[in-house]
Parts: structure tokens; sequence; C-alpha cells
């Protein structure tokens, strides 16, 4: 996995899933991603913190089967997030904004990687943009889910080259009852995705410094 798609897919698990708009953008009446939008800024406002476990999905023409990956993940705003792999290998990746981490304890193996120019730009076009700059950059579509009942899926496909260049389409699964995302998939140029499924969600868990040190 490179590095972009590592921290593609953690900052929208924090931050794309409850947008950090500044201020209520004006609402389209019956348009549910404004109503999901403008929920997911109260949210993100009042929460502290957030843990769940994972079960992350990765399919691409390149393995023979899909690689399954379950662990814990605990972030907080603006962006800091430890992701622990459990299965099939051991490994954390923790993000503070300015670097992410990832170690291999059992390999006694790290590797640091410096996100600030990345982080920067998926913030443009991410996590500060509100709903009418979002529809600038994307097509985007919002529906219940019948799938998954207590969900509404939000598709975003990019409109811009630079987007699409590293990623075809993004979807996200947001509880209604909760405005917490319970699944995102990102589709990749060539066919790849990976799936993240949320489970056991808890908010505002106690975290300390420590929490995000690698």
């Amino acid at each position: 996995m490179s590095p972009t798609t590592i921290l593609a897919h953690l900052l929208v698990l924090l931050s794309l899933a409850v947008p950090q708009g500044t201020a209520p953008a004006p609402r389209r009446s019956g348009d549910l991603f404004d109503e999901i939008y403008q929920r997911g800024v109260v949210k993100q406002r009042a929460m502290k913190s957030i843990h769940a476990t994972f079960t992350e999905t990765t399919v691409s023409s390149l393995l023979v089967k899909p690689i399954v990956a379950r662990g814990t993940v605990i972030g907080a705003p603006p962006a800091l997030v430890r992701m622990t792999y459990t299965e099939p290998e051991a490994k954390t990746v923790t993000m503070d904004g300015r670097s992410l981490t990832i170690v291999w304890p059992n390999r006694g193996e790290r590797e640091q990687i410096d996100i600030r120019q990345t982080k920067a730009r998926i913030d443009h076009y991410f996590t500060n943009a509100s709903p009418d700059e979002l529809r600038k950059l994307f097509e985007i579509t919002a529906e219940p889910d019948a799938a998954m009942r207590r969900a509404d899926r939000v598709t975003m496909t990019p409109k811009r080259k630079q987007i699409k260049q590293g990623l075809q389409q993004l979807e996200l699964w947001i509880d209604r009852e909760r405005d917490i995302m319970v699944q995102m998939r990102l589709s990749f140029p060539g066919g790849d995705q990976k799936t993240i499924a949320l489970e056991d969600i808890v908010v505002d868990v106690p975290i300390s410094d420590e929490t995000f040190r690698p």
C-alpha cells in the first residue's frame, strides 16, 4: 500500500465522515447529502474521540484472493489516528497530522513518512470543503442503503483529473441515528478497492498524549 493510499483512508476515516465545516451551509430542501453533512458538522463539534474495531478488506488484481485485516482504531479531531492491526500481521499505524508512522513489531521494522503536503491536499479537496465546494469536485449521490437498514450511503465520484489519478470513487455509509460512519470503500484506478467496516463504536473514550505516539 502506498503512503498516499494509507493517508487517504485514515484521513477520510476521521475527517470526511465527520465534516469539519466551520459554519452551517445553505440547505437544499430534501437533499440527503446536505442533511448528512450538517448533522456531521454538529457531531464533530461535540465529539472528542472515537474508538472502534475494524475489518479492512483489500481487493487487488495482484492478489489471488482479498486480504482481510482486523484490529482497532482510535481517532481524535482534527487528524490524530492510531490503527492497531491484530491480523493477519501485527502492525500499528499512527498519524499526528505531520507524520505517519508504521511499526511492524514482529519484524522489528519501522517506517516514518512526512505527510504534511499530502494532508494539505486532502484538506483542500475534502476536509475543509463545503457541500457546494464538494459538488464542484465530485458527482455526489446520497440514498438509504437497503442492505444496511440504519445507514445512508454517500457516493462521491471525482470530476477533476488531479483527484481521478489517485481515487476513482469514495463511498461512505453513515449511521443515521448516531451520525457516525460505519463503513467506507475506496475504489482506485485499475480496479483495486479497500473497504473498512467499523463495529463496536464508542465515542468520547479517554485519550492521552501517549495514545497517538508510535
